[in-house]
């Protein structure tokens, strides 16, 4: 019986190291997609996501507008972010994948446009 809940424990504790890595998963990083516009235009979006001591902060760049915005505010519950952009009236919500590759949501500014943003190694540099 003693051998049966030491193999369980031993057991529960690999399934928890194994499990940590998905569990600390940051968001942090670069994350770049495409906005396609009702008018047709396509402007490229890089998201900067960045945690320190005090909290976790988002950046916008629309490279094709030459435009940095920090956010405002970000909440994030989980996989599922939210990030308010005061000075232009904008809002990016929606939820990281499981696999913490891709963040899909939707872009409020006025209208409502959906947005798939990639993590990339290093953000584009503007042109």
């Amino acid at each position: 019986m003693q051998a049966t809940a030491k193999r369980l424990a031993l057991a529960c504790a690999a399934a928890l190291i194994a499990a940590a890595p998905a569990l600390a998963q940051s968001h942090d990083g670069d994350w770049t997609g495409v906005l396609k516009v009702p008018s047709g235009q396509e402007l490229r979006l890089v998201l900067h996501v960045a945690t320190g001591k005090d909290g976790t902060t988002a950046v916008l760049d629309s490279v094709d507008q030459d435009s940095t915005i920090p956010a405002s505010a970000y909440k994030a519950d989980g996989d599922k972010a939210d990030m308010v952009f005061l000075g232009i009236g904008g809002e990016l919500e929606g939820a990281y994948a499981p696999d913490g590759k891709t963040f899909t949501g939707t872009w409020k500014q006025g209208i409502e446009l959906p947005v798939t943003l990639t993590r990339t190694a290093a953000a584009p540099a503007k042109p």
